[in-house]
């Protein structure tokens, strides 16, 4: 990625119809000073059409930025596809506003291309209640839906399954379960 400093000196001279680096030559060093260099969208309260989400990524190299931080699922809606469990995208705010696996896919294979990792934000036990719509048992009763029930067998049950349908098409190292509760 050492080719992104390069490219940001690079500019076109109109003039003289041509590229120009300016102080030529250069010795350049650079590294970036922090591993993890990220953006996080948060497509669970506010959706992003998959092609969105592609010219995000695709604007991170610029910045050097090297991590989607992509949050997926909050309270509003649950638009990612769980093949384990595939109730919970009844959660999502409309059968159009939703991320199918091969969906997930297409933008993790995307942000891999431009050196960029895509790490997933799950909300829990917290910022749950999209999750009710197809599990209402993790939720605590019918007039408290959230934060999820953790008392239940089920929650964990479901939290499990979603975290290794995840692992599937999701290939970094870290999942990011919120928390801020």
């Amino acid at each position: 990625r050492g080719l992104e400093t390069f490219s940001q000196l690079v500019e076109f001279d109109f003039d003289a119809r041509g590229y120009k680096v300016h102080d030529a030559p250069l010795s350049i060093q650079d590294a970036p000073r922090f591993p993890h260099r990220g953006l996080m969208v948060d497509s669970g309260r506010h959706f992003e059409p998959v092609a969105a989400i592609k010219k995000i990524v695709d604007s991170l190299p610029y910045a050097k930025l090297n991590v989607l931080h992509w949050h997926a699922v909050d309270t509003q809606s649950f638009p990612i596809e769980t093949p384990s469990r595939p109730k919970l995208w009844e959660g999502a705010y409309s059968k159009a506003e939703r991320y199918s696996t091969e969906d997930v896919q297409d933008v993790v294979e995307h942000a891999r291309l431009r050196g960029v990792r895509v790490m997933v934000e799950f909300d829990v036990p917290g910022h749950s209640e999209s999750w009710c719509a197809g599990y209402p048992e993790v939720c605590p009763s019918t007039t408290c839906d959230q934060p999820l029930d953790v008392s239940s067998d089920a929650t964990f049950e479901l939290i499990d399954a979603i975290l290794g349908d995840a692992a599937a098409v999701f290939p970094d190292q870290f999942v990011h379960l919120g928390g801020d509760e």
